[in-house]
């Protein structure tokens, strides 16, 4: 493998990996989640250090594929704010580097694949609806768009603390903190849906990514995955709490072209082993003991099998 810094555009940066040998390869475009997580998908202060995007570029490019990763605005070697980009900013740099990938003389254009992760799989529909690229991938998404995913998450969170045993729990129903909460989310997504500003703050203090949340809010994930024709291939993992899997079971008939999904026993958010419970309370507190572990080995395992089935040719798996 060779692997390469480059410059997608003159404002990002990114990672081109190469297998080994001459000619053309297909090609996988890595597109991350949400936050501040550069082109490996680590954090700006190095305290959430996951390496997802990285150990996933090389297995696939390990499988004979190119992977291009780049770094999101203000992430690793980028400048820029990243709450002030919106999903139509993340959507032009997905779309700038997926014309460069197509471009590339390693690359055959017609075998040019686009992979998200979690928010990535927004943009992934995006490009899968607007560009026609050989193939699409859900990572740990798809289907649902952000708003629908995040309402998934405040429901299961607020479940958990009504159901937490002895004087916490009763607080909190005392309290009727689910609907306190989301009156409170409510009031705040409004606010935002109003602002024609790409950040705000709340309380004087806190800034909030309003563009973000007004764009997601606006764009309609399935609407968008009535006009792909490419194959979809999404992948998801029954310890994730941050997903409701049941809704991969519309790709079918949402997508006009072959579709197919695969729920992978003891994996998380992050493609990694997880024996422990599946909650949404306890991700923070699992999160250093999870990074320790590897990729789930079933769940590559559905990559690579979806990978080698559609894109790579008897030839090239001789070569």
């Amino acid at each position: 493998m060779i692997e390469r810094e480059i410059l997608i555009h003159p404002s990002i940066s990114g990672t081109l990996a190469i297998p080994e040998g001459e000619g053309t390869c297909p090609a996988v475009l890595l597109l991350a989640g949400s936050g501040p997580i550069d082109r490996d998908g680590n954090d700006r202060k190095g305290k959430y250090q996951t390496n997802l995007y990285k150990e996933l570029a090389h297995f696939m490019t390990g499988l004979g594929f190119v992977t291009l990763r780049y770094d999101k605005r203000g992430t690793g070697k980028r400048d820029g704010d990243w709450m002030a980009a919106g999903l139509s900013n993340l959507a032009d740099d997905a779309k700038t580097a997926m014309l460069f990938l197509c471009e590339h003389p390693n690359v055959d254009p017609e075998k040019v694949i686009v992979c998200g992760h979690s928010e990535g799989t927004i943009l992934a529909t995006i490009l899968a609806e607007t560009m026609n690229p050989a193939g699409c991938m859900f990572l740990s998404g798809g289907v649902d768009n952000l708003m629908e995913a995040l309402h998934h998450q405040r429901q299961l969170a607020y479940k958990e603390l009504l159901a937490q045993p002895g004087l916490k729990g009763w607080i909190n129903r005392i309290l009727k903190v689910d609907v306190k909460n989301e009156k409170q989310y409510v009031k705040l997504l409004e606010k935002m849906k109003q602002s024609d500003r790409d950040t705000i703050k709340i309380q004087l203090f806190f800034k909030q990514p309003a563009k973000w949340f007004r764009e997601h809010d606006a764009y309609d994930t399935r609407c968008a995955l009535k006009n792909v024709t490419c194959p979809v291939f999404a992948l998801h993992g029954d310890k994730d709490p941050l997903l409701e899997s049941h809704v991969l079971e519309e790709l079918d008939g949402l997508v006009r072209g072959k579709s197919e999904y695969h729920i992978i026993h003891n994996m998380e958010h992050g493609l990694r082993v997880q024996t422990e419970p599946r909650s949404i309370l306890s991700v923070k507190k699992n999160f250093k003991d999870i990074l320790k572990r590897t990729l789930h080995e079933e769940g590559l395992e559905k990559i690579e099998a979806w990978l080698i089935a559609h894109f790579k040719t008897d030839h090239s798996l001789e070569e």
